[in-house]
């Protein structure tokens, strides 16, 4: 997500996803910064989602012919910075990392050249001397000499290794795992680890693990989970088996978080303003139960979870409901409701409301325009994507589904 690419930015962006995720992003996502960063760098996914691949030098090679080529005004033959204004604002220094437009500028240069082999057919990274354009670049007060490929390795280096970029990562890091307003002094002590250990991002993690703050009340279940966060945790809270993984895939379109969806370079948010509003929780709680009701492409069995550990809750027996809700927040919770939250759970099971014996809402009528409301169309959507998966047998015990939904849906669950 730090470095986020766009599935739906062109026809070959599905294919350079597998290369990015299994070449550039995980052999480095723990190792020095900089060895992920030149990856993402040379990643054909990152080349042509900031358009890198199609950069030309003003005074290269490749654009001295093309202007004698009688052709010329009907190219796209020019300088694209795009990638370098990303790098410096999001990958490396941030926002107020103290550079300048003529530094984007003068970064664009540098990676000049730096492009994709054959889109359709190798698409591997390649550098092209004939686009690079030539002469010194100076970058960040910097004089980078004209070397070809390696004036790009130069500069990200030197981002790299920038004070500012150390402390761009590790306050990103506070912010995914600890709270979305991290403590300045767990901040500044990551930020010594990174530029102690040239950026070796493992090490800076162990500061955090082994900070105060990272174990204090404060931040504790402090954060709210993403939709991704939200869908992977529940299927593997209620022991799903994942019959059709598009179901899923849906969901998380659906909750606004498409897998690989987000358009702009700064990825999807990692705090909670941009997740929790009425019809965001409306739309997990339906999720949930459809979850829970095996309408979302898994099939669970949580009457073998609920006779764990010597548990015994039948499934039919009225008399054990507040026993069978209690093992089911231990199984799905990891710890107990508050008791007025309990009983707004069983109420909600005892009044069934809104709720269909398969354990989702029913669909609107069927005179409603569609898209009369956003309550509606979101709704719709949802029954919708949801059809995909209906050949799944639904659960033995409708009402053990009922009860798991509803306590994912709870406000207790949407906590990371």
């Amino acid at each position: 997500n730090h470095f986020n690419v766009y599935l739906r930015k062109g026809p070959f962006a599905p294919w350079y996803l597998i290369d990015y995720e299994r070449n550039a992003i995980a052999p480095n996502a723990m190792g020095k910064f900089e060895d992920l960063l030149v990856a993402t760098a040379k990643s054909p996914a990152m080349l042509f989602y900031l358009d890198n691949q199609t950069s030309i030098g003003p005074d290269s090679l490749a654009a001295t012919r093309a202007r004698m080529n009688p052709n010329f005004k009907n190219r796209d033959i020019g300088l694209n910075e795009n990638y370098a204004r990303e790098l410096m604002e999001l990958h490396t220094l941030g926002v107020d990392g103290g550079y300048t437009q003529k530094d984007v500028t003068e970064v664009a240069k540098v990676f000049t050249g730096w492009t994709i082999n054959e889109p359709g057919k190798d698409p591997g990274f390649t550098f092209n001397p004939r686009r690079h354009e030539p002469g010194p670049k100076y970058v960040l007060g910097r004089t980078i000499q004209e070397n070809g490929e390696k004036e790009g390795l130069d500069v990200l280096h030197m981002l790299a290794t920038s004070p500012a970029t150390a402390r761009h990562i590790s306050q990103q890091l506070a912010v995914r795992f600890v709270s979305d307003n991290p403590p300045p002094a767990l901040v500044d002590r990551m930020t010594k680890t990174y530029l102690a250990t040239s950026g070796e991002i493992r090490e800076v993690l162990r500061t955090m693990l082994d900070s105060p703050e990272f174990w204090s009340k404060d931040v504790y279940r402090a954060k709210v989970k993403t939709p991704e966060e939200f869908v992977v945790s529940a299927v593997r809270a209620t022991g799903g088996e994942v019959v059709r993984p598009a179901a899923l895939l849906n969901a998380m379109n659906q909750l606004g978080m498409p897998f690989y969806g987000c358009q702009t370079p700064n990825g999807y948010s990692w705090k909670a303003e941009a997740w929790v509003n009425t019809g965001d929780l409306l739309d997990r709680m339906n999720l949930s139960l459809a979850l829970a009701a095996h309408r979302l492409g898994t099939m669970t069995d949580l009457d073998a979870l609920l006779r764990m550990d010597g548990r015994n809750s039948t499934t039919s027996n009225p008399s054990t409901v507040d026993q069978k809700e209690q093992d089911l927040e231990e199984i799905l919770l990891n710890r107990a409701l508050a008791p007025q939250m309990r009983n707004a759970v069983l109420q909600q099971l005892a009044d069934g409301a809104g709720i269909t014996p398969a354990g989702f809402p029913a669909q609107p009528p069927a005179n409603q325009p569609p898209g009369k409301n956003a309550g509606a169309a979101r709704q719709a959507a949802l029954v919708q994507m949801i059809d995909l998966a209906a050949p799944i047998p639904p659960p033995a015990d409708k009402q053990t589904a009922v009860l798991a939904g509803l306590l994912l849906g709870s406000p207790e669950f949407q906590k990371r």
